[in-house]
């Protein structure tokens, strides 16, 4: 039967569809891509500003909340200047879930990463495999898609001479954050800087008048605390030891 002119009206229109969020997701693959090579520059604010909206937000536990896209540029490079001093970002099986308008998206994707990290006690380089995910939201701007929001997770952050079994983060130091699996219960942070279960109170304090700052968690969850005991947000790392004015 010889398709009608309706018909093949109809399914021009369908493959322009397609073709068109085909095109979309592939320049949003780019945009992944481009955001891992300005990662390996040292966070290179100049590549990475222009991946991201005026009004973009960061965020990484441990290693801060920047928003605004001048703001994310800067944070970026201050993380690399204090905790990266070399990487090399995978960027693996990235999710790209176009809105029904085609003006925004919802991205995921997960990150394996090769990393010189500077050793929580001599400040030495160590190497590190970091893994983790991202999610992420993008729209487009004047016709090019920017990140919006972007929001890394991370699982470990593994020295290669132990890898995750033996210390699945870096263990923390009065100029690093402490990462910690914490299970649900109440918890004493250290607030004196003194205690020998680092960042645990141990009762060090006693005696003085620094007290410990009790918390509670509510679910499994990895958490940032604080290492410099600058953080405004205590007991949890708000990335004040980057000697950034958030």
């Amino acid at each position: 039967m010889t398709a009608t002119l309706e018909e093949l009206s109809a399914t021009v229109v369908q493959l322009q569809t397609e073709l068109s969020r085909l095109r979309a997701k592939d320049e949003l693959r780019d945009l992944v891509v481009t955001y891992a090579r300005g990662c390996d520059q040292g966070n290179n604010p100049a590549l990475l500003r222009p991946l991201f909206t005026d009004d973009a937000t960061w965020e990484c536990k441990g290693y801060g909340k920047y928003v605004g896209g001048d703001m994310v540029a800067k944070g970026l490079h201050a993380v690399a200047g204090n905790s990266i001093f070399w990487s090399l970002h995978n960027m693996i099986s990235p999710q790209i879930m176009l809105d029904d308008d085609e003006q925004g998206a919802t991205l995921f994707w997960y990150l394996w990463e090769a990393a010189t990290l500077p050793h929580d006690e001599t400040g030495e380089s160590e190497a590190h495999w970091i893994g983790g995910t991202y999610d992420a939201r993008a729209r487009k701007v004047d016709g090019k898609w920017l990140f919006s929001s972007l929001e890394l997770k991370l699982d470990m952050a593994s020295p290669v001479s132990k890898l995750w079994v033996e210390q699945r983060f870096p263990r923390g130091s009065n100029k690093q954050r402490y990462f910690q699996i914490l299970e649900p219960g109440e918890y004493f942070y250290c607030s004196c800087g003194q205690s020998k279960t680092q960042p645990f109170c141990d009762g060090t304090h006693e005696g003085g008048s620094a007290k410990p700052i009790p918390f509670t968690i509510t679910h499994r969850q990895t958490v940032a605390l604080c290492g410099c005991r600058k953080s405004k947000n205590k007991p949890f790392c708000d990335a004040t030891h980057l000697g950034m004015k958030l």
